[in-house]
């Protein structure tokens, strides 16, 4: 991937815009490569209710559900931005690459561990896909969120002596830190510079979400993506519109050097 993007955005949108349900939540803005980005507690909507909850006690299920509604909003940011955005080739591979291991991790999620995804519709913001630079700077902070869910999943499979799962979640956290340094490599940011992967403590590193906190259950993560404007089944805060998996996917890029697509 090049280390500077300075393509501009395609004045193109996928889905109609439709209306729902505002939830009241403190807000956020998403930074530019050198900025922060500022996240509130959010109400989770009434869809992910039976996926995720604020109790310490988030069980193996519990995890596999928030993952696989989480594997759907990526999935579909990283399909949309390929038709969205104007990027250099090595970003064009690097994105199609990310959106087809995106959906590999659903298909192993729901197929596989059983995970069941609370809704397969969600709100992205316009602003996401406003530049190039608007996107480095949300996956920086976006694919942090997976790689602390996965980290999450991990202690909990493990501690329920599911090594099988556990595993599989240590490969997961490897896979999204890959897309988390892509990202921030675009942004011209050091792409390498964790001994270890963050998990609950606040984000030490300069660029997008420095001083975001970590978290400890599965259902922060939903709510940091909900800070930041997206939606699970119901309209976000932010200016955005309603994306459909199911349809988005079918778009979703298979690069031949993709490779091992599901766990041992």
């Amino acid at each position: 991937m090049q280390k500077q993007v300075v393509a501009e955005a395609q004045p193109t949108c996928l889905s109609e815009r439709e209306p729902g349900l505002e939830l009241s939540r403190r807000g956020m803005l998403l930074g530019t490569g050198a900025g922060v980005v500022g996240l509130g507690l959010s109400v989770i909507p009434a869809a992910l209710a039976q996926v995720a909850h604020t109790s310490s006690g988030t069980s193996a299920q519990e995890v596999v559900n928030v993952a696989s509604t989480i594997e759907v909003l990526t999935t579909v940011v990283t399909t949309t931005a390929l038709q969205k955005l104007s990027l250099p080739s090595a970003a064009v591979e690097t994105v199609g690459a990310a959106s087809r291991e995106e959906l590999d991790h659903f298909d192993v999620l729901t197929s596989q561990f059983g995970g069941h995804p609370a809704t397969k519709r969600v709100w992205i913001p316009d602003a996401l896909f406003a530049s190039p630079t608007s996107l480095f700077t949300g996956l920086v902070v976006g694919e942090q969120i997976c790689i602390n869910l996965y980290l999450v999943a991990t202690t909990v499979w493990a501690a329920e002596g599911n090594s099988r799962l556990a595993r599989a979640g240590a490969e997961l956290v490897g896979n999204e830190s890959v897309h988390r340094a892509l990202a921030r490599q675009a942004l011209n940011l050091q792409p390498n510079d964790r001994a270890f992967a963050k998990y609950s403590q606040p984000e030490p590193a300069a660029g997008p979400g420095k001083g975001l906190s970590g978290f400890t259950t599965a259902a922060d993560a939903i709510k940091q993506f909900e800070a930041a404007g997206f939606g699970f089944g119901a309209k976000g805060k932010a200016p955005g519109s309603f994306y459909d998996f199911d349809t988005v996917s079918k778009h979703t890029p298979h690069p031949s050097f993709v490779n091992t697509p599901t766990p041992e």
